[in-house]
This record gives structure tokens, C-alpha cells and sequence, in this order.
């Protein structure tokens, strides 16, 4: 369950930068009615302002569905963030997905990753804009995490903030 608070500086613990550009927003806001439904407990969506994708931690990139339009960030720990882009982008075969990274490959933190054509995508998908939905995955003991409804700048801000369980002893 996501906490949210728009002072970061009452907040402590690990950030997961963004790896997009845009407005966060709870994920009931995404324009996918599928996605309103709030099924996800660590979810958010994010209106995109600009195409460039970074990796947003040292991870494994993998990707599922339709189109690769499901991106999984893996982190070594297991945490694993995913981005999902819209179920619309299928009937385009790749088109306006232009991949700087290869799949299954290592990468650093802010890595690009995939360049969006956003003009063409809203054009060809006919949208005014285009959402992206991102989900936190963890085996990690995560004791809270924290998200601010805010502008995100890719590699940049936190998209959340996790506070980690103690071990115990």
C-alpha cells in the first residue's frame, strides 16, 4: 500500500528513481479502465511528458506482453519495478518503439533504454496523451513506501521511497 506524502524531507529510506518523465498520479487516475480499479498495491501512473525511458537502477531489463509493452526492471536484490505501456500499442507492431537497450542485457542506473515516439504514438493510437502504469515487486520486507503526487524528471527524482523492514534478531 502506497503512503503518500508530498514532503520528502520527512521521509527516510532507499528512493527507486523514475525512469520516465511526467506527472505521477494515483493509479485510479489512468485513463484504462482496467487500471482504475486500483488491483495493484504498489501502483502508480504517470501522464508522460517526454519518450525517453532510463533504467531506473542496476538492473536486468526483461520484457512481456503483447509488443514488449511490459517493461521489467530486475534488480539484484529481486525487487523488480514494472512499467506498463498501453494495451493499444499492440496493433502497432513495434511502431513507434525504438529500443536502445537489448532485452536480458545488464544495465546501469539511467541507461536508456526505449525512445517513445509520443507525437506518432498519440497520433496513430488516437489519445490526447499517453500513460504509462508502474508497480513496485519486491521479496524485499518492505515496512512502507512512500510516492508523491509530483512532476518526475527521468533518472532524477524518487519515484518512491521504500522504508525496509529491521531484520530480525
Amino acid at each position: 500500500m502506497i503512503n503518500w506524502q508530498q514532503d520528502w524531507r520527512k521521509v527516510s529510506g532507499v528512493p527507486v528513481k523514475s525512469p520516465v518523465t511526467g506527472q505521477l498520479f494515483p493509479v485510479t487516475q489512468h485513463p484504462e479502465p482496467l487500471y482504475q480499479q486500483d488491483l495493484l498495491p504498489a501502483a502508480v501512473c504517470v501522464r508522460l511528458e517526454h519518450g525517453l525511458i532510463l533504467a531506473p537502477f542496476a538492473c536486468q531489463l526483461q520484457t512481456t506482453l503483447a509488443a514488449d509493452r511490459r517493461l521489467h526492471f530486475l534488480h539484484q536484490s529481486g525487487t523488480k519495478l514494472c512499467l506498463e505501456l498501453s494495451p493499444k500499442l499492440a496493433k502497432l507492431n513495434g511502431r513507434g518503439l525504438h529500443w536502445l537497450a537489448a532485452k536480458e542485457q545488464m544495465l546501469a542506473t539511467g541507461t536508456p533504454v526505449l525512445q517513445l515516439d509520443l507525437a506518432f504514438l498519440q497520433l496513430e493510437l488516437d489519445l490526447e496523451e499517453l500513460y504509462c502504469l508502474l508497480y513496485l515487486d519486491s521479496p524485499v520486507r518492505i515496512d512502507a513506501l512512500y510516492c508523491r503526487q509530483s512532476r518526475l524528471a527521468a533518472g532524477q527524482d524518487p519515484l518512491f521511497i521504500m522504508q525496509l523492514k529491521k531484520p530480525l534478531s
